[in-house]
C-alpha cells in the first residue's frame, strides 16, 4: 500500500493547496499594506473626519438632544453626550465603562497630517476608537463635550462572526474539491496501472477500459494494443509447436523402422535412444499445447490423493528405487482432478527432484497438507537449488537451469512446463522457490473441487 505523500494525487492537491495559500498570503499583506500606505489612509481619514464634522454641525453647539435624536434615527450607531451640564443617550443600555480601551484614531492622524500639508486647520483632531464586545466605538471631544458613538446600535443583538472558523472551513471545502478533482483527473492512472499488473501477470485477454481522448486514454490503448501483439504473437508459437511437433511424428515413426530392422549394435542402440528421447520431446509438446489451447478435456473423477502418490511411487520402478520419504495426511483427502495428468505432473515433478537430489544425500521429501478448499503438495529436493534467473523461468517450454545444460544431465526442458499446464487446467498455482537451508520446493495448490473455483 503506498505511503499518503507517494500518492501523485496528492502531490499535486498539496501543490494546489500550497499555491492557494501563497496567494491568499500574499493578497493579506498587499491589502494590509494598502491599508497602511499614507495615500490611502489619508484618504479613508479624510472622510471619516468630514463625516464627523458635519453630523457635529447637525447636532449644533452646545448639543441639541433633539437634533441628536434625529441624527440617530437616521443612522446605524447609537449617541451618548456628556458634559458638564449634559449626560445625554439614546439607549439606557449604552453605557461606557473603564473596560473599552479607546485608542487615537490612526485614520485621524492620517487626516491631521494631510490638513496641516494643505494649509488647512486640522479638524476632530482627538477622535478615537475601540473595539469591544463585538461593537465599534467612537469617542469625539466636541468642546466641554465629548460624543461617543457605538455601532451596531445597542437594541440590535450582536453575534459573535465566526470569521477565523468559516476561512478554516471553506479552505478545508477547497481542499477537498482540489482532491476530489485531482483524484478524478487521475483515475485512468489507476485503471493503466491495475492493467499493467493484469497483463503483466499473464492475463493478457485483460484490457484497460480508459475512454478519455486525451494522453492517457492514448497510452491505455497502446497499452491494450501490446497485450494483443502478444497474444498473437504466443499463439503463433504455440501454433508453430504443434505444427512441428505432428509433422515429426510422422519422419520419426519411419525412422525408428529403419532402425529396428539394423542389427543389434551399439549404433543402434544409441540410435533408438535418441529417437526415444525426441518421442518424448513432442509427446510432452503436444500434451502440454493441447491442455493450453483447451483441446484435451479433464476426466474429472473423485480419488484418495495421499493414496494415489503412495501407490504411484509403489508401481513405478525408477521412483520406488529412489530415496523419497512421503508423509500423507493423517485423514482422508479426497480431490476431484484428472488422475491420469495427476500422475503425470507428480511423476515429473519428483523426477526433476530425484535429478539434482546427491545419491548419498537427504531424502526427497512428498508432504501433502489439507486448507479449507485446497490441497497443497510440497516437494523438497537437498539439490544446489535454483538461481534467480533460473527461478523466473524454469517453467517455461524448452528451459533447462544452468547446471543440466546438456543432455546427459537428463530433461529436455518440458517436464516442468507441462506440470504448469496440468496445474492451471485444474485452476491450481504452481511455485518454486528456494529452501531456506539447501534445495528447492515446488508447491502445488489446488482446490479439492473444481467447482469450488467458479463459486469463489
Amino acid at each position: 500500500m503506498k505511503k499518503p505523500f507517494q500518492s501523485l494525487s496528492v502531490k499535486v492537491t498539496l501543490v494546489f493547496f500550497v499555491t492557494a495559500v501563497a496567494y491568499l498570503y500574499g493578497l493579506t499583506v498587499g491589502i494590509r499594506y494598502l491599508i497602511g500606505a499614507d495615500e490611502l489612509r489619508e484618504t479613508i481619514g479624510y472622510y471619516q473626519t468630514s463625516y464627523y464634522d458635519y453630523m457635529l454641525e447637525d447636532i449644533q453647539y452646545p448639543p441639541n438632544t433633539g437634533k441628536a435624536e434625529e441624527v440617530v434615527g437616521q443612522m446605524p450607531f447609537d449617541m451618548k453626550i456628556v458634559g458638564t451640564d449634559l449626560d445625554w443617550t439614546s439607549s439606557p443600555q449604552f453605557i461606557i465603562t473603564d473596560a473599552i480601551n479607546f485608542e487615537l484614531s490612526t485614520l485621524n492622524v492620517a487626516k491631521i497630517k494631510a490638513d496641516i500639508a494643505e494649509g488647512r486647520a486640522p479638524s476632530r483632531e482627538g477622535v478615537e476608537a475601540a473595539r469591544y464586545k463585538n461593537r465599534t466605538y467612537a469617542k469625539i471631544p466636541y468642546g466641554d463635550y465629548t460624543i461617543f458613538l457605538v455601532t451596531p446600535k445597542m437594541s440590535v443583538a450582536v453575534q459573535r462572526t465566526y470569521i477565523v472558523e468559516a476561512i478554516i472551513a471553506i479552505t478545508l471545502l477547497i481542499l477537498l474539491i482540489c482532491y476530489a478533482l485531482v483524484q478524478r483527473i487521475f483515475r485512468p492512472i489507476k485503471l493503466i496501472e491495475e492493467g499493467a499488473n493484469q497483463i503483466g501477470q499473464g492475463h493478457l485477454e485483460y484490457r484497460i477500459d480508459v475512454k478519455q481522448k486525451d494522453e492517457l486514454g492514448s497510452l491505455a490503448e497502446k497499452i491494450n494494443q501490446l497485450a494483443v501483439n502478444v497474444q498473437e504473437m504466443l499463439a503463433a508459437k504455440q501454433r508453430l509447436n504443434l505444427g512441428v511437433s505432428h509433422e515429426l511424428r510422422s519422419p520419426l515413426t519411419r525412422a525408428r523402422l529403419e532402425v529396428e530392422l539394423l542389427e543389434d549394435s551399439k549404433i543402434k542402440e544409441d540410435l533408438l535412444n535418441e529417437i526415444n528421447a525426441m518421442e518424448t520431446i513432442i509427446a510432452n509438446l503436444l500434451d502440454s499445447e493441447a491442455i493450453n489451447y483447451g483441446h484435451k478435456k479433464l476426466k474429472l473423477e473423485l480419488f484418495e490423493l495421499s493414496e494415489m502418490i503412495g501407490q504411484m511411487i509403489q508401481k513405478s520402478g525408477f521412483l520406488s528405487k529412489s530415496n523419497i520419504a512421503f508423509i500423507p495426511l493423517d485423514r482422508a483427502a479426497q480431490v476431484e482432478a484428472d488422475k491420469t495428468l495427476f500422475e503425470v505432473m507428480i511423476k515429473n515433478i519428483l523426477e526433476n527432484a530425484i535429478r539434482y537430489n546427491p545419491a548419498e544425500g537427504e531424502p526427497i521429501q512428498i508432504r501433502v497438507e489439507q486448507m479449507e478448499h485446497t490441497y497443497e503438495i510440497k516437494i523438497r529436493d537437498f539439490g544446489p537449488g535454483l538461481s534467480k534467473e533460473d527461478l523466473t523461468k524454469v517453467t517455461e517450454p524448452f528451459y533447462r537451469p544452468g547446471q543440466s545444460r546438456s543432455r546427459q544431465s537428463g530433461g529436455f526442458g518440458l517436464g516442468l512446463y507441462l506440470c504448469k499446464q496440468i496445474v492451471e487446467a485444474h485452476q491450481g498455482t504452481i511455485a518454486i522457490e528456494n529452501h531456506e537451508e539447501t534445495g528447492a520446493v515446488v508447491a502445488v495448490t489446488i482446490p479439492k473441487r473444481q467447482n469450488q473455483m467458479d463459486n469463489a
